[in-house]
């Protein structure tokens, strides 16, 4: 759902103070400097980078940080593991990172690498935030109740089913 809560705010550009309009749009936050300005239309991540060639720089930034100061809406955080633009540094290693279009999916958001472990990071990564969501719900079939409290089901375990000896090594 697009939210259109508005912040107006004045901000300098290099010129006369002009008026910025903030919209948070999914998992970003669109702004919209004007019409005396190019490019008019910026969108700003959560990490406060513009994806203009600005980057952190950009004056539309400090729109989006002054609308969030004085209480304006905030994005929605993505799901663990999925990424809507590819990061800024690895978060392994913390070296650089660059986007690669082939790792991109529905499910992880943009794909990427990084300069020092390459794409092994990225799958690093990924199993990593897997791990972390198995031990939060270790049921791969939770159990299931009658109302009255009764077990009618006992439940399928991930650890009953998945053992070092079902790990296909290479």
């Amino acid at each position: 759902m697009l939210h259109t809560k508005k912040c107006v705010k004045e901000i300098n550009l290099h010129s006369p103070l002009l008026e910025a309009k903030v919209t948070v749009i999914g998992y970003f936050y669109g702004v919209d400097l004007g019409y005396g300005v190019q490019p008019q239309h910026h969108r700003i991540g959560k990490d406060l980078i513009c994806t203009c060639g600005l980057g952190a720089g950009c004056p539309a930034v400090q729109a989006v940080a002054t609308c969030l100061k004085d209480g304006g809406k905030r994005a929605r955080d993505p799901h663990p593991g999925f990424f809507p633009v590819a990061p800024q540094t690895c978060p392994v290693c913390g070296a650089e990172t660059f986007f690669v279009p082939e790792l991109s999916s529905r499910r992880r958001g943009a794909g990427w690498s990084c300069i020092k472990g390459r794409k092994s990071h990225y799958w690093q990564y990924h199993v990593n935030v897997l791990g972390e969501l198995f031990a939060v719900n270790p049921w791969l079939f939770p159990p299931v109740h009658a109302q009255d409290g009764r077990l009618l089901y006992p439940g399928v375990r991930r650890d009953d089913v998945i053992t070092e000896d079902t790990i296909i090594r290479e």
